[in-house]
């Protein structure tokens, strides 16, 4: 499981570090939140096991707040959200959920 949630993380870093660095990125003042939080995640994935689970929390929850505030933004009625916005919030979500009964012990 461990490995899928890194591939996850890696994937959607990956993801929002290219948005940016490709240009696509529209908004100006998320450029350097996205892109820190490309590097974060992507560095987390990196991890070695003993400390993949909490950098790996820390990183996606960081990612989820970014996110978050992003999307706070597209919350006016004539702004459709950004669907990979919400699917990159939703891998949060899980790698945070799935990880969290394993830093705590409840894993095991």
């Amino acid at each position: 499981m461990l490995l899928a949630l890194r591939l996850l993380s890696l994937l959607v870093g990956g993801f929002t570090a290219w948005r940016v660095l490709g240009g696509q990125m529209t908004s100006t003042l998320f450029k350097v939140p996205d892109l820190a939080v490309g590097a974060v995640m992507v560095l987390a994935a990196l991890i070695p096991n003993r400390g993949a689970a909490p950098a790996l929390v820390a990183a996606n929850a960081y990612a989820f707040g970014v996110f978050s505030v992003a999307l706070a933004g597209y919350l006016v009625p004539s702004k459709p959200v950004e669907p990979l916005l919400i699917a990159g919030m939703a891998v949060n979500l899980v790698v945070i959920l799935l990880l969290l009964p394993r830093m705590t012990g409840g894993g095991h």
